[in-house]
């Protein structure tokens, strides 16, 4: 019979994933970001050089990019509020020890967390 899990090690396992699926819909929110500002582009050149059924197809993918966009940038801050619920979690049941554990793994985890 496997030995039983802590509420600590729950905790802290919880908040590490938590944290790596931050960082997933923060480099998703990125990708899209930089698709939208692509098709803008391709959009203004497309209207700029008369290309209408071009530029109308581009501007209607920004459209619909900017409704993804949003969609992920929802998602991304539900992830935040997690994160934080969690390292909580782990503050309110492990050692100081493994508080700064937590500290230390988020800091690692800080893709784009200056940015965003």
């Amino acid at each position: 019979m496997p030995d039983p899990i802590t509420p600590c090690e729950y905790s802290r396992e919880r908040h590490r994933n938590i944290a790596r699926w931050r960082n997933l819909w923060t480099i998703l929110l990125f990708l899209f970001g930089s698709a939208v500002v692509l098709f803008l582009t391709v959009a203004v050149l497309a209207f700029w050089k008369q290309a209408v059924l071009a530029g109308s197809l581009s501007t209607l993918s920004t459209i619909v990019g900017g409704v993804a966009i949003k969609w992920v940038v929802d998602r991304r801050r539900e992830a935040v509020e997690e994160e934080q619920s969690a390292y909580d979690d782990v503050v309110k049941r492990c050692s100081e020890s493994d508080a700064a554990a937590a500290d230390a793994f988020r800091r690692k985890q800080a893709l784009f967390r200056r940015i965003l």
